[in-house]
């Protein structure tokens, strides 16, 4: 039975930690930590997602085995009509939902259940859906061995009542500004697996990138190749240890040796575009600020964006006062440098220079 004062003091700390500097691996450790203490659970894992694809953006906490990380991945991907997939949960009213909630025919004809969960020793699990602004940003799950008791009805409606909470912090430790001087160089590399998901290659640049990643960064990979695999290609953006982001891409190959599926992963910087669309979801604007955030960044002026927008210039003024609060700039050339922050510089003179 989890009790009022425990769950109050719980969300109390969570309160804080979503106020601390922390980046996201070490704010779902603490996470984690917190919620082991509060809901007592045996295997555990947190991880970010790419808010578009809902494929994972950083493997950042688990207790999990690789074996069993890679087979709920295989799963949620390749298996058709499974109960509790992230697609399914992103959309659900509630964010939680618990393996103990199937019924008993459902849980029966599950793969999930059936072949992964329970020869994992595996019994109750919960999973928590991240959302914050509108938009998935992360994803959890704590389980219980089989034959332990299930997670009761204070334990699940506690950590439905803490998921949002959750959200807000990881969404704040991703939105972060990276620490100046610390550009990452991302030059692009390639990785290569095999039709099981195993990395066959990898270039020497790919391997620099991949030590940048946070967390277990071969699950992250995993998951785009095993999707790619799937569809053709996938991909996925991953915030570095140093505030950057990264695209991971991935395509199938076809023609490889033996007629044998290939997948290939391109490691590369966001596109700008891209990245500005993200940051600025990151930071809570609405669709209509993000539309006028990207036409300032642009370079037009007011009126310009007000006549293409169809809005009066009083609207646009009270659409950019609260795009600058949002972003904490003070003006256009602050707004039109912020996404240069989480950019590294040029590279186009160092790409094949090396130490001599």
């Amino acid at each position: 039975m989890l009790s009022t004062t425990a769950a109050g003091g719980a969300r109390e700390a969570l309160r804080r930690l979503g106020r601390s500097s922390l980046d996201p691996q070490g704010f779902l450790y603490e996470v984690s930590a917190l919620i082991r203490r509060t809901v007592p659970n045996d295997v555990s894992g947190w991880m970010t997602l790419d808010p578009d694809t809902l494929l994972s953006s950083g493997t950042l906490v688990t207790q999990k085995s690789p074996e069993l990380d890679r087979a709920l991945w295989r799963n949620e991907l390749l298996q058709d009509g499974e109960v509790h997939k992230l697609a399914e949960l992103a959309t659900r009213r509630s964010p939680v939902a618990a393996l103990s909630e199937l019924d008993a025919a459902t849980a029966a004809n599950s793969p999930r259940v059936q072949q992964i969960l329970r020869p994992a020793g595996i019994g109750d699990g919960l999973r928590a859906m991240l959302r914050s602004g509108g938009s998935t940003w992360g994803h959890g799950a704590i389980y219980r061995e089989l034959g332990a008791r299930d997670f009761d009805s204070d334990e699940r409606t506690f950590l439905a009542a803490i998921a949002d909470d959750i959200a807000e912090g990881l969404r704040r430790s991703l939105s972060r500004r990276p620490e100046p001087g610390g550009a990452a160089v991302v030059v692009p590399g390639v990785v290569a697996f095999d039709a099981q998901g195993r990395v066959v290659s990898a270039t020497a640049e790919a391997s620099r990138v991949i030590a940048l990643m946070p967390g277990d960064a071969t699950s992250t990979l995993y998951a785009v190749a095993i999707a790619a695999g799937l569809r053709d290609r996938a991909s996925a953006r991953v915030r570095l240890t140093d505030g950057r982001w990264l695209l991971a891409q991935g395509g199938r190959m076809h023609g490889a040796p033996n007629d044998r599926l290939w997948v290939t992963l391109t490691l590369v910087q966001v596109p700008r575009a891209d990245l500005t669309s993200l940051l600025l979801r990151l930071h809570t604007l609405s669709a209509r600020q993000r539309e006028v955030a990207e036409l300032l960044m642009s370079g037009p002026r007011t009126d310009e964006i007000a006549a293409q927008l169809h809005i009066s210039q009083h609207t646009l003024h009270d659409h950019v006062k609260a795009i600058f609060a949002k972003l904490g700039v003070q003006g256009r050339a602050e707004l039109m440098a912020l996404v240069t922050d989480y950019v590294q510089p040029d590279l186009s003179t160092n790409l094949h220079s090396s130490p001599r």
